[in-house]
């Protein structure tokens, strides 16, 4: 009987977060501290909930002012109201390469304009340089002030002095320290898993090579999920530490 009783005891649920907390932690997530509209299947899919439940939890929320729901598709997204407190701004995102992959670059560039339509991310490369600016400082003041490093990796990338001695060593400096996240993309085939940044989950999935995918567009379109992915979680991230 003891034993039967302190099993009881054990088993007796501890208060925790309300469900309106829970899902505001949620939709924050997904939409990166409100940078975007969140699908209503989504959102309840991540949470685990009955219809019931979530219908309920959204409807008291809506009526404090904290979300808003749109039509916008089957089912609907909802969306954070933000405060007076300014949205925040996209992050910064440098691309890291060798110009023999240039036109790999490229076509990574088109996959991630949606996200900077979306203020998401807001990329940067060297072919950004305005003409009369010096290319060494602007290389070096971008790569410092990136919140996302992505270097597209294959043989050249990885023989570049230039990519290794400078671009690739602060990488990995901002990487270590926190202050910026390095994302490493395979472009094409070669020995990357021994290199400094063989550590780091590549994409993309299981460090495949783009140029291994019989669609490219198929390659850069995870690749492009992947960088929003980890955007949207910072971007949440830093909203959550702006609340004062």
């Amino acid at each position: 009987m003891a034993k039967q009783a302190k099993a009881k005891q054990t088993t007796v649920r501890r208060p925790g977060r309300t469900f309106q907390e829970r899902f505001l932690e949620c939709l924050t997530r997904m939409s990166g501290g409100g940078k975007i509209a969140v699908r209503n299947a989504a959102l309840r899919d991540e949470l685990g909930w009955l219809e019931q439940r979530y219908t309920q939890t959204k409807e008291l929320l809506r009526k404090q002012g904290l979300i808003k729901a749109e039509r916008g598709g089957p089912g609907g997204t909802i969306s954070l109201v933000h405060d007076a407190r300014a949205k925040p701004k996209a992050l910064q995102a440098f691309i890291s390469y060798s110009h023999i992959d240039d036109s790999i670059k490229a076509d990574l560039l088109k996959h991630l304009t949606p996200l900077n339509r979306l203020g998401i991310v807001e990329t940067w490369h060297d072919g950004r340089i305005k003409s009369g600016e010096k290319w060494a400082d602007a290389i070096k003041s971008n790569l410092d002030t990136a919140d996302i490093i992505v270097l597209l990796v294959s043989v050249d990338f990885i023989n570049s002095d230039y990519c290794n001695e400078i671009e690739l060593k602060r990488a990995m400096e901002r990487d270590v320290s926190g202050s910026a996240v390095v994302i490493p993309v395979i472009a094409r085939n070669c020995l990357w898993q021994d290199e400094v940044f063989g550590s780091v989950k590549a994409t993309p999935t299981d460090g495949k090579s783009i140029t291994s995918f019989t669609d490219r567009d198929d390659a850069l379109t995870e690749v492009a999920k992947a960088i929003k992915d980890k955007a949207l979680s910072m971007l949440a991230a830093r909203d959550q530490l702006a609340v004062p």
